[in-house]
């Protein structure tokens, strides 16, 4: 069996030595593939699909807003709290009807 040293040495110095890797080899040996797909022939969404992209994008910018407000709030009362005070959260009793 000749070595690769061999094969190289009965080419010509200028041509490259080109080996090809066997998914290459199995692909050239089809040529009933179907080209691959380029952006062009991609469908666009359905109205459905995008009417539902938009829902849950607005349920995740309302889902935001309340937790930053929820965070605030948190914040100010952990604020309150640390400073020793002790009427940080307002305790709301019923009316007295007498």
């Amino acid at each position: 069996m000749p070595s690769e040293s061999s094969k190289n040495s009965d080419a010509p110095a200028s041509a490259p030595n080109i080996v090809q890797f066997p998914t290459a080899q199995k692909s050239a040996s089809r040529p009933n593939k179907p080209a691959p797909r380029t952006a062009d022939d991609e469908e666009p969404l359905s109205t459905g699909a995008l009417i539902g992209i938009g829902v849950f994008l607005v349920l995740l910018v309302v889902s935001g807003v309340w937790l930053m407000n929820t965070l605030r709030d948190m914040g100010k009362m952990q604020d309150c709290a640390m400073q020793g005070r002790r009427n940080c959260a307002p305790i709301e009793a019923p009316p007295r009807d007498r």
